[in-house]
């Protein structure tokens, strides 16, 4: 029989810190204070604090002046940051201990003291730099009053001292011009067109340069004592509220970009470096207007270029597969006119593959643009990735080992389960192709709670996909969701799969994030929100033959003629008696006529009142009438709704004419939702 667990010594540290497992990992037995064990609960106590704090801190601990500090130290370090914990304090920071061992020496006393911007200069980084800091000093005391070592609070002020003392300066040296009647000082201030401001701490303008009057057309006596915010757009006054609050707090604001208007009402973009100085902040903002439509020129240049590689791309693709069909029809066409049948059947499966393909590149233009019908339903994720791995093995041949790792209590979510698949599908199949060689493809899943990637707050289900391959550069991870963009050599893929992943991702209200470096292979995440409840999903229509359908009418709306005739003459074939329109308005005639279906079978993007209007016109009259959707793109139709109405089902476009019948009877059988 075991016996009793040894308490972890360290159980006080936090678990995801590189400090503390430094602290963990180092032999204390041959300092002076001894294995963890025996430590005072007074230096647990303290070191607990100082790694959960968000501020840089050290300790100094006697006997030996032990020094042990928090994370947000130890960029502080620089070199000196291996082998830094347990290191005796004056050894660790012999460069400047003369200067502050007087402070040491006064806490370890039992007095505190608090130092501003106190230069020293250090070697850090394996030379000699002037610095300068402030931080405060105070005795550890234990339980019983007796001291037992001292605490720092730090913060490097470096940036800020010169910053600060540049400004000094130059203000300086204007005001001696000024005093000197130099014409220097004059020129500078008032021929600049950049926006020069000096401001109080109660955030108001005391003085400003000509430029506010040359560039933005105001008198400038009458913005003398105006707030900060009065002339800033309404859009960027929480940053620039956020960049006040720092200059108060005595921090340099550097590159914060915001639009001010003018005195016509129009708004400019200006950049803004300010620096606060005892009782005033100076400020100067650069017009980048300019630069701002440079840049919006470029973006839209790219999407041009974009656009041009979609349909470039769209343009190929299709006309092979338009070649194959007509080729076939033409064939079949001169073999049925010459009375041979032997061959007919496998040209028009021949074709009928061609339109498979056909709609396969349409659906993931659609995914890519978010407009693809999704049934959404209850998905687990895990079973998704379960059901992919025999799947997978043999894609991925022997060079490729794949590891699966599932978190067992995988929260739901809500998603197009036959889509989810075919997107880590997809994933797994440009890992692989990554890694020509050989190597490891990596399937995670996880749950990822609280987490913000730009659509707030929410608990999220991810899918993460990893392989050891050659990784992406930076420019290339940019471009990598963008349409028809691929590494891949021509013939060797249409460059959608990425942009079908991240659209399928989005659509579900997710993302598809990229973590990739050259030489150390790539990992694409799939994030999905997580479902909480049941939601009916929206059914697939398999195929299936019809039982007679006489007796039955339908009203069969669609604008596509070719589409609406052969539909109706199939229909009429199984027995229905169709009412066949081209639009909303013809088919409440029909209605309103006195005709009235048993089922409306309609395309959602007609012209005029489209299907889902219909749909909700109707049953104002008739609630309980079943719907039919068919549709090719419009799914944003139902954009305020996760799921269809009762007794609605969707059919996507291209489909096959049995699987148009199969849904009807669903529908008029009440098996379809």
């Amino acid at each position: 029989m075991a016996g009793p667990s040894t308490p972890d010594p360290f159980a006080f540290l936090p678990v995801d810190s590189p400090t503390a497992d430094e602290i963990r990992a180092f032999d204390w037995s041959a300092t002076p204070i001894g294995p963890a064990p025996s430590w005072p609960i007074a230096l647990r106590s303290i070191l607990a604090t100082m790694l959960a704090s968000p501020q840089p801190m050290f300790v100094s601990v006697e006997p030996g002046q032990l020094f042990f500090f928090n994370d947000p130290y130890r960029p502080m370090l620089g070199k000196r940051l291996h082998g830094a914990i347990g290191q005796r304090f004056d050894a660790l920071w012999a460069d400047v201990w003369d200067d502050v061992s007087p402070h040491v020496e006064g806490a370890l006393a039992g007095k505190a003291s608090m130092h501003r911007d106190l230069p020293l200069t250090m070697t850090r980084h394996g030379f000699p730099e002037d610095t300068w800091w402030t931080f405060s000093y105070a005795p550890l005391r234990d339980e019983n009053g007796d001291i037992f070592g001292m605490i720092a609070v730090t913060m490097e002020t470096t940036r800020g001292v010169r910053s600060t003392a540049a400004l000094r300066a130059l203000n300086a040296s204007l005001e001696r011009e000024v005093d000197a009647r130099t014409r220097e000082r004059d020129q500078i201030w008032g021929i600049s067109r950049d926006l020069y401001v000096v401001m109080g701490r109660d955030a108001r303008y005391r003085n400003l340069n000509p430029a506010w009057a040359n560039e933005l057309g105001y008198d400038i006596a009458s913005l003398v004592g105006a707030a900060f915010d009065d002339l800033l757009h309404p859009d960027d006054l929480e940053r620039a509220t956020d960049a006040v609050s720092q200059l108060l707090d005595g921090e340099v604001v550097e590159d914060l970009e915001v639009r001010i208007r003018a005195a016509d009402g129009t708004y400019r973009w200006f950049a803004w470096t300010c620096v606060p100085d005892g009782e005033v902040v100076y400020g100067m903002g650069r017009d980048v207007g300019r630069r701002r439509d440079m840049e919006d020129k470029w973006r839209h240049a790219q999407k041009l270029e974009a656009l041009g590689r979609l349909t470039g791309g769209i343009a190929h693709d299709f006309n092979n597969i338009l070649g194959g069909i007509g080729g076939a029809i033409e064939v079949v066409t001169e073999r049925l006119e010459s009375g041979r049948t032997d061959s007919v059947p496998r040209l028009l499966d021949a074709a009928a593959g061609a339109v498979k393909r056909a709609a396969g590149l349409t659906h993931r233009l659609l995914a890519y643009s978010r407009q693809q019908a999704l049934s959404l339903s209850d998905v687990d994720a895990n079973a998704i990735v379960r059901g992919l791995d025999l799947l997978l093995r043999p894609l991925l041949g022997e060079q490729v080992t794949l590891s699966l790792r599932m978190q067992p209590d995988l929260w739901r979510t809500l998603s197009d389960a036959s889509q989810l698949e075919s997107a880590v599908l997809n994933l797994a199949i440009n890992a692989r192709d990554a890694m020509p060689h050989g190597g490891e493809l990596g399937i995670v899943t996880r749950n990822a709670p609280a987490t913000d990637i730009g659509n707030g707050m929410a608990d999220h289900v991810v899918i993460a996909v990893t392989d050891t391959g050659m990784g992406m550069s930076r420019a290339t991870v940019e471009k990598a969701f963008d349409p028809f963009f691929t590494t891949k050599a021509i013939g060797q893929g249409t460059g959608l799969g990425l942009s079908m992943v991240d659209g399928f991702a989005r659509q579900t209200g997710g993302r598809a994030i990229i973590e990739s470096q050259p030489g150390n292979g790539t990992t694409v995440s799939l994030w999905l929100p997580r479902h909480i409840g049941d939601v009916a999903a929206t059914v697939g229509h398999a195929a299936r033959e019809r039982s007679d359908g006489a007796g039955r009418r339908v009203l069969l709306v669609e604008d596509e003629p070719m589409l609406r005739s052969i539909a109706s003459e199939v229909l009429e074939e199984s027995g229905y008696d169709i009412d066949a329109c081209a639009d909303a308005a013809e088919a409440l005639g029909v209605l309103h006529a006195g005709r009235v279906p048993d089922i409306v079978v309609t395309d959602i993007g007609l012209p005029g009142m489209d299907g889902r209007q219909l749909a909700l016109t109707v049953r104002e009259t008739h609630p309980a009438m079943p719907f039919l959707f068919i549709t090719g793109y419009a799914w944003d139709a139902f954009a305020d709704s996760p799921h269809l109405p009762e007794r609605c089902a969707l059919l996507s476009k291209p489909f096959s004419l049995r699987a148009l019948i199969g849904a009807i009877d669903e529908l008029l059988e009440g098996t379809a939702p």
